[in-house]
C-alpha cells in the first residue's frame, strides 16, 4: 500500500490546509505513471477522483483508475481512498498516531511528523512517479474560521490577503512524498 503525504509551511494565521474534494464537486488528482511490467512511462498524465469507481477487467472488483498499458497491454489499476483529512499547522499534535501505527506509517525511515497522509493508494501494475498538485483545488482554513481558496504555483507557494483581519495569508514550501505502508 502506498500513501500520498503532503507538507507545507503555513503562515501563523492558517490553521489547516485540505483538498477541496466532495462528492458534489470531486477533485481531480493528477499523476504520472510507469508500468511495472514493462517499465514504460504512461504517455500522458492521468487524472482520477476518489468518488468514481470502475470495474476491473474480469469483473472481480472495482478500482478508482484502470488503464491498459499501451506498450505491454497489461491491465493495471489503482484503488485510491482518502486517509487523513488535512494538514494542520501543528501536524504532530493532530495526527492520529494509532491509525498511522496500524498502517505502518510510524517507522524511523522517514520523518513524517510534519506531513499529512491525505491518500491511500493500492496500485496494481503502476508505479507512481510524480504527483501534479498545481491544478488541485485546496482550501486554507484560517484561525478566524474563514476559509479561502488556495491554488499553488509551480514553486509550491500561495499568497493571498485576508481583508477581514487585514493580514497577509500564505503557504510556502509545499512538498509531497509517496511512501509505502501496510
Amino acid at each position: 500500500m502506498l500513501y500520498l503525504f503532503i507538507s507545507a509551511e503555513l503562515s501563523e494565521n492558517v490553521k489547516k490546509l485540505y483538498v477541496d474534494d466532495t462528492e458534489v464537486s470531486p477533485a481531480e488528482y493528477s499523476f504520472k505513471l510507469k508500468c511495472t511490467k514493462c517499465g514504460e512511462d504512461a504517455e500522458k498524465v492521468i487524472n482520477f477522483n476518489l468518488f468514481e469507481k470502475h470495474e476491473i477487467q474480469g469483473g472481480k472488483s472495482e478500482a478508482t483508475f484502470t488503464m491498459k498499458c499501451k506498450f505491454c497491454e497489461s491491465d493495471n489499476n489503482i484503488m485510491a481512498n482518502a486517509f487523513e483529512p488535512c494538514l494542520f499547522a501543528q501536524q504532530e499534535e493532530h495526527s492520529d498516531n494509532d491509525k498511522r501505527k496500524k498502517y505502518g506509517l510510524n517507522g524511523n525511515k522517514i520523518d513524517i511528523n510534519n506531513f499529512a497522509a491525505i491518500m491511500q493508494l493500492d496500485s496494481r501494475g503502476w508505479e507512481i512517479i510524480d504527483f501534479l498538485y498545481t491544478a488541485l483545488p485546496f482550501k486554507a482554513e484560517l484561525n478566524s474560521g474563514k476559509i479561502m481558496d488556495c491554488q499553488f504555483e509551480d514553486d509550491g507557494s500561495w499568497y493571498d490577503y485576508d481583508d477581514d483581519s487585514s493580514e497577509e495569508v500564505y503557504i510556502t514550501d509545499f512538498n509531497y512524498k509517496i511512501e509505502k505502508g501496510k
